[in-house]
């Protein structure tokens, strides 16, 4: 190093000790090290404080209802990807939909089924009076009730000219 420049660097650093209270002899050999340790934290808290203003800028920036793109694929990108969302979610609700409306057809179909089979004992009794013609034709017999009881699919009551009621049996209750 020159000797002017070496000088001018001891006093430099002398200078920017005393600033921070240290008393160093200005011909310290130390000196233009403590110098090179001081620019070095220098430059490093600049840098530091850069990036902390463009975290700073970049969150004033930042407003999840506006969006900024550079370039034309990227908004294409953006609506793709709301398009998928949107796919999906309504692709859930109609899978949704219809494993209620399975769910609500599987457990109407139990009730009805439990209903036959409630009833299959009385049709079985009906089954047994049906009888077959000489013409093939099935057919029931059936005979006018005899007092104030009814035998269930054998007798009927005649209610007026045109109807007549056949007693099927009783519902569980």
């Amino acid at each position: 190093m020159i000797d002017r420049v070496q000088k001018n660097l001891t006093d430099y650093c002398a200078s920017l000790l005393v600033e921070h209270g240290f008393d160093y002899p200005v011909n310290d050999p130390v000196l233009p090290a403590l110098y090179v340790i001081h620019k070095d934290m220098q430059r490093n808290n600049q840098k530091n404080q850069a990036i902390a203003d463009a975290i700073l800028e970049a969150s004033k920036k930042f407003n999840p209802k506006q969006f900024i793109f550079n370039s034309s694929d990227a908004a294409s990108k953006f609506q793709r990807g709301i398009t998928i969302r949107w796919s999906i979610l309504a692709g859930l609700a109609v899978l949704l939909a219809w494993v209620a409306a399975w769910h609500w057809s599987m457990r109407n179909d139990v009730d009805k089924a439990t209903t036959i089979i409630g009833v299959s004992g009385n049709i079985e009794v009906l089954l047994q009076a049906v009888k077959k013609d000489e013409s093939g034709d099935f057919f029931v017999d059936l005979t006018a009730a005899k007092g104030d009881s009814t035998q269930h699919f054998v007798e009927y009551r005649r209610l007026n000219a045109k109807t007549v009621r056949v007693y099927l049996g009783r519902g569980s209750r």
